[in-house]
């Protein structure tokens, strides 16, 4: 999720929007997943035991902010075996279906292990979690409009 945000509409305190930010996934994970995840002292991002889901990077000037967060859904994880994720040593990452397999809680939407939903279909429920969640945070009123089939 990249969202383009003046924050001067909000707060003009960058650590409050990290956490912010953080609180969105925690959020998403929670009421989506039924997943219990934290923040970590000294350390950006979202965490479930030892495991990263969440890495947050963010760009502002002139209290506009840029990028975002990257929530790991289903991605590959085994190219972060051959580095230092963020240069965090003794930590590993983590995605969302891997914590589900792991646990096979079930959820509101049926997802109770790692076959259960689709990959594409865990993308689409985390999505629309992640916008709802951020319209929550931020106290933000979305209006979403279809994109012309011209510009595609």
């Amino acid at each position: 999720m990249y969202p383009i945000i003046n924050l001067r509409n909000h707060k003009m305190d960058l650590h409050w929007y990290l956490r912010a930010l953080e609180e969105v996934v925690i959020r998403v994970l929670s009421s989506t997943f039924s997943i219990k995840a934290s923040r970590l002292e000294g350390l950006t991002g979202v965490w479930v035991g030892d495991q990263k889901l969440a890495a947050i990077g963010i760009r502002v000037s002139q209290w506009i902010a840029y990028h975002g967060l990257a929530l790991n859904v289903t991605t590959d994880l085994s190219p972060f075996e051959l580095i230092v994720p963020c240069g965090i040593r003794n930590r590993n990452v983590g995605s969302i279906k891997g914590i589900l397999g792991e646990f096979s809680s079930p959820n509101r939407y049926g997802a109770s292990d790692n076959n259960s939903t689709d990959d594409f279909q865990l993308i689409d429920i985390t999505h629309n979690a992640l916008v709802r969640e951020f319209s929550e945070v931020f106290q933000l009123e979305l209006a979403l409009k279809p994109i012309s089939s011209n510009i595609l």
